[in-house]
This record gives C-alpha cells, structure tokens and sequence, in this order.
C-alpha cells in the first residue's frame, strides 16, 4: 500500500514529486541496482550540507556518515569503522588539522551537487566510493577530521598531486581520487596522477576540452566537469578513458555535440548532460553506450529528435528529456529502450500524447509528462505499459477522459491529472486501475461527480477533488472506496453536502471541505465516517451546526471550524468526541462559551477561540479541559478572566479590553511568575501549512482598558499597590 502523511495532500516519502532527475532528493542511491533501504535523513541535492549519502559500491548499497574519526561506513550490524585520509595538503593557504590540534582549520573547496549526482550508479566493482569524500567535507564544514596529518601523506609511495588539489585515497576501496573543484581553472592542471579514479574539475573556467587531454589517465571512472563554462568538447577529447563509468557535463554553455564524441567511453554508466544549451542531438551521438544506464538531457533547447536519437542505448534505465522545447514525439523515438524505468518530458511543448509511442517500454515504472500543453490523450496511448507504478499528467490542458484513456495500466500507483481543463468524469473511466492508491484531480472545472465515478478503485488511498467548481455530489459518488484515508474537496462550491454522501468510507482518515460554501452541516452529513480523525472546515459560510451532526465521530482527533458565522454552539454539539486533542473555532461570533459544550473535551489541549465575540468566561467554564495546554482567546471582547485549568502551557491575550481590576489580580499574578505561560512575545500562529517561512513573532500584550488610573498600561506593568485593596 502507498504512504500519505496526515493530513496533506501529495506528501510522499519520496518527495512529492517521486522524480529522479535534476531535482531535490532525499536520498542518492542507485534505483535498479540491488534495493537499498538507507535513506538521506536530512537535506536536499544543493550546496547545503548533507549529513548522510548513500552510494552503491559493488553489488551493495552502503551508507557513509562524515563524523569525528572522518568519513564511517555503516555497516548491516551497525558497525562502523573509519575509511578516508587525506594524502596531500590542500592549495596554498588552506589546512587540514587534526581533531584536537591549536588553530583554525579549513575545508578544501569542494562541490556538493557533483556528489549528488552520483545517484543512479549502476553497480561495479569498486565503483567510486571515494566521491562521499568530497561530501563528507561539504558537510563538516569547517571542522576538522580526526586522523588526518597535514602535510604527513600516509602510503603515498611517492605519489605527487597538483599544486592546486587535493588528492584523497579511501582505505576501503584504496582508490584515489583528485579534487581541483572551484579553482578558477582555464586549463587542465598537470600532474594528475596516473591511478587517479575519480577527478573533479567541475566549477571552473575551463571554454573547451582539447582532443585527448586525459589521455594519461586511463583508469579514471569517474570524471566531473560540471559548471566550468565549457562551451565545446572537441571529438576526441575523452579519447583514452575506457574505464570511464560517470561523466558530468552540467551546467556548462554547450550548444552541441558531435557524433561519436563518447565513442572512447565504453563503459560510461551514467553521463549529465542537462542544463546546457543543446538545440540538436546528432545521429551517433550515444553510438557505444550499450552499458549506459542514466542519461540526463533536461533543461536544454531541444526541439526535435532524431527517429534513431537512443539506438543503442539498449541497457538506459532512466531517460531525462525535461525542460526542452520538445511538440512532438514519434513512435519510433523510443525503440530499442526495453529496459528503461524513469521517462521524464515534463516542461515540454507537447500537444498530445499519441498512441504507440510508448509501447515499446514494457518495464517503465514512472513516466512524467507534466508542465506541458497536452490537450488531447488519445486512446490506448499507454498501452503497453504493464510496469508503470506513476504517471503524472498535471498542468495541462486536457479536457476529457475516455473510458479507454488508461486501459491495461494495472499496476500504476499514482495518476496525477491536477491542473487541467476537465470539465466532468465518466464513470468507468478508472476501471482498470485497480491498484491505483494516488489520483489527484484538483485544479479542474468538475462540477459534478456523478454515481459510482471511481469504481474500481478499491486500494485508492489519497483522493484530491480541490479546487474545482463541484456543486453537486451524487449519493453513491464515493462508492467502492473502501481504502480511502485522505480525502480532499476543498475549494469547491458545495453549499450543501447530501446525507450519507460519505457511507462507506470507514478508513477515511481526513477530510478537506475548507472553502467549500457550505452554509450549514445537516444531521447525518458525516455518517459512516467511523475513523475519521480530522475535519477541516475551515472558510465556509456555516451558520449552523446540527446537534447530532457530529455524532459517530468518536476517533475524532482535530475539528477546524476556523473562519465561519456561527454564533453559538449547541449544548451537545461536542457528544461522543472524547479523543478530541485540537479545536478550532477562531474567526467566528460566538458571544458565550458553556461548561456544557465544552464538557466532553477531557482530552482537549488546544482551544482557540481567538477573534470571536466573548465578552464572558463564566468561571469554572474551563474546568472540564482537565489537559488543556494552548488556549488563545485574543481579539475578543473579554474584560476579566480567572486563569484555568492549572496545567496551561501558553496562553494568548492581546486584543482584549481588560478590566484591571481586582478580577484581574490572578491574571496578573500567573503572567509575572510564569512569563513563558504569557510571554510578552509570541510565535504568531500560522496560516497553512507553508513552514519554508521564517517565524514570525506578535505582541501578546494584557492592555489595560479601564480603571482610567492604568488605561493603556499592560497588566504586568501596574505596581503591587494597585491591587493591595483586593
């Protein structure tokens, strides 16, 4: 079954967008090499540090950690043991200390997104495990590494490196690799040692690659020369590399490439191409690359491709065409690709999607042809594709759906139709997707969701209908989904939901009905939902809730009511939700809270009433939240308030017209001997879910209204005296 993080859309554990290419990953390994289960747990592919990177190295994956004692492998029994020294000193002015040694210490320059790029290694002895050297420095920083002596080469046996570089061996593998990363090279530098596995120019200034500059350096594997302005790549400049496996030319101003310039890289596995300026790929280009597995030409002006363009390719596991200026596919493009799992065309111009095209593709799993101007998906046009787990057609402007659209896609996982242009649903349009666990439909112009529209979709887990413009939802629309956890119809226009709309989605997990115009919830709305957790009914117009509405909703852990025009509550509103941890009611009217609405809440420890109409807190009202923690009551019209229940963690106060009198004098007392309960600064309480924004901070100040002697004066500033009659 898939995995959805509660309470968000998307949000898979892959990173949302599932896409291997030149994007954020979570974590760098090889996709078709035997499974790895080792993940990055922090950090994405940039110049940010990364604590963890995941390589493959032989036919295993293994994980390298940078740490105290350098760079540790994390073994299967968790053991670890150091695998990195340094072999020569860095360029003039910088050093490398041990850990413990006097004096600053400096990183050598190095460049991270080189080292992501290593993802997608196809297994090989050996292999370059050396590269996480480069990343266990870019993580560090400027910390030191135990165990290394500068300018004390441990088992040199007279080994020289460049002035300008830093050469490392790895004790695992003993392999050496040359970092020369960001020197502002114009020029190979000389004396780069004939064993070198690994070479890193990448960030340079280099305009071009003379024939034959690594002619020397015939056991290199790996060769990195991505963002050095390299503006051509003579014929036969690789000439003499035959043990090359990872080839990065990213990022630099190449226009084009002639045919046969890879001829002397035989065994090249993965080769970068992205991020350039290529306007053509000329027939022969990849001609030899039968071991090639990766093959990355996003972000380039590619308009049209040769027929014959990957022939040869016959072991490419993961193609990269996204970003180009592509309007046509021919059926004949992809031949030859039978082992090819990863397809990206997303940011194209394509208009259609044809049929036949990828029918020669029988082991694709993800296909991603989002961001383009598809209007018309014609039948059968993924016929063929039996191994494909995700298909991601979002931001493009496909009007309709056949019932032959997605015939034969038994194993797809994810279908993404967000961002379109559909205008309705027929019903049997998803049968055969009986393994579908993703659809996400948010985005179009549905305005009805007729009886039975998702049959067949018995493992569907995640459901998006958002911002559409749905008026209607037929009783028996949802039937079938017997698997359903999150469900969102946010942004619609519903007004009224039927009762027992929802029957039979026991497992439904979280519902969005945020902004959906809803102007009242009826007596059995919600019936069937025996498992739901969380209610989101935020920006509605609701003006009334029935009684009993919520009634069956015992797993009820979140209800958000924020936003709407209700102004009072019913007395049993809140029967049967003794689980209830969140309730929000913040920018409604309510002008009175009763111990008898709130008594079932026992398990409640946040309550925001904020921006309401309160001009009371009977005393006692709050007792019944015996493990209330976070209580905001701002933006009211309370003039006193005894501080309940004991166990209050934070309260928020501001905007309220105090009374600061005798009333007040436990308030008081509560703010000065527990200022992080009412701190005078506050962490505002966000709107969404956006995190990426830095905190913002408010007042939470207890301005004194009246008596007129402390008008305008906050509760914690008025002197003991004011209070010695009380």
């Amino acid at each position: 079954m898939g995995r959805w993080r509660d309470g968000k859309m998307g949000g898979w554990e892959d990173g949302g967008n599932g896409k291997m290419g030149d994007r954020p990953l979570l974590a760098l390994r090889s996709a078709y090499s035997p499974p790895c289960t080792l993940k990055v747990l922090q950090g994405r592919c940039s110049p940010q540090p990364v604590p963890y990177a995941i390589f493959t190295l032989g036919a295993q994956c293994r994980c390298w950690q940078p740490g105290r004692r350098g760079l540790t492998k994390l073994g299967p029994a968790g053991l670890g043991w150091p695998v990195t020294r340094v072999l020569a000193a860095p360029a003039a002015g910088g050093e490398i200390q041990r850990a413990g040694a006097a004096g600053p210490s400096r990183r050598p320059p190095c460049s991270l997104p080189a080292a992501c790029s290593a993802r997608g290694m196809a297994p090989r002895k050996g292999g370059l495990a050396l590269a996480v050297l480069l990343v266990s420095w870019a993580a560090l920083g400027p910390r030191s590494l135990e165990g290394v002596e500068p300018g004390v080469p441990a088992d040199t046996e007279g080994l020289q490196c460049p002035a300008v570089c830093v050469c490392g061996h790895d004790d695992y593998t003993d392999e050496l690799s040359v970092f020369c990363s960001s020197r502002n090279l114009t020029q190979l530098p000389d004396g780069i040692p004939e064993g070198a596995k690994a070479l890193w120019l990448d960030g340079n200034n280099f305009s071009s690659v003379p024939a034959a500059a690594f002619r020397n350096l015939s056991s290199l594997g790996f060769l990195n020369l991505q963002g050095s302005q390299l503006a051509s790549l003579e014929p036969q400049a690789l000439l003499g590399l035959p043990n090359l496996y990872h080839l990065h030319l990213e990022r630099n101003q190449l226009r084009s490439l002639a045919a046969h310039t890879f001829l002397h890289t035989p065994g090249l596995a993965s080769l970068g191409l992205n991020n350039n300026l290529l306007s053509r790929v000329d027939e022969g280009l990849f001609q030899g690359l039968a071991h090639l597995w990766d093959l990355n030409l996003g972000w380039n002006s590619l308009a049209v491709l040769p027929d014959t363009a990957f022939q040869g390719l016959a072991n490419l596991r993961e193609l990269v065409l996204a970003g180009n200026k592509l309007t046509y596919l021919q059926p004949s493009l992809f031949c030859g690709l039978g082992e090819l799992r990863e397809l990206d065309l997303s940011r194209n111009a394509l208009r259609s999607v044809k049929a036949n095209v990828f029918v020669k593709l029988p082991k694709l799993q993800k296909l991603y042809l989002d961001h383009n101007l598809i209007a018309a998906v014609a039948p059968g046009a993924f016929l063929g594709l039996k191994a494909l787990r995700w298909l991601d057609l979002s931001h493009n402007r496909v009007g309709s759906l056949l019932e032959d659209t997605f015939p034969g896609l038994l194993g797809l996982h994810v279908l993404r139709l967000s961002h379109n242009a559909l205008a309705g649903l027929r019903p049997r349009t998803f049968k055969d997707l009986h393994f579908l666990e993703e659809l996400q439909l948010g985005y179009n112009r549905i305005r009805q969701l007729p009886e039975k529209v998702f049959e067949g979709l018995a493992q569907l887990e995640v459901l998006g209908l958002n911002n559409n413009q749905i008026q209607e939802i037929k009783v028996g629309a949802f039937l079938g989904l017997f698997n359903v956890a999150v469900m969102n119809l946010s942004r619609n226009c519903l007004r009224n939901l039927p009762e027992q709309v929802f029957q039979g989605l026991g497992k439904l997990h979280s519902l969005h009905l945020e902004g959906s115009c809803l102007g009242r919830v009826g007596l059995h709305t919600f019936a069937g939902l025996s498992g739901l957790r969380r209610l989101f009914l935020k920006d509605n117009s609701i003006t009334a809730i029935d009684e009993q509405s919520l009634v069956g909703l015992a797993e009820l852990l979140e209800l958000d009511l924020t936003s709407n025009q209700l102004t009072h509550l019913p007395a049993r509103l809140f029967q049967g939700l003794g689980k209830l941890e969140y309730l929000l009611l913040s920018r409604n009217r309510l002008s009175a809270l009763s111990a008898e609405v709130l008594g079932p809440l026992q398990r409640t420890f946040w309550l925001d009433v904020s921006h309401n109409r309160l001009e009371a807190l009977p005393e006692g009202v709050l007792s019944p939240l015996g493990r209330l923690r976070y209580l905001s009551l701002r933006n009211n019209s309370l003039r006193t308030f005894v501080p309940e229940p004991p166990g209050l963690e934070r309260l928020w106060l501001e905007g309220n017209p105090w009374d600061c009198g005798c009333p007040l004098k436990a308030l008081r007392a509560l703010a000065l001997q527990h200022p992080s309960i009412v701190p005078r600064f506050v962490r505002a309480m966000a709107e969404g879910d956006d995190d990426r924004q830095p905190p913002a901070y408010t007042y939470n100040n207890i301005t004194c209204a009246s008596p007129a002697s402390v008008s305008g004066l906050d509760l914690r500033d008025i002197s003991e005296d004011h209070f010695a009659r009380c």
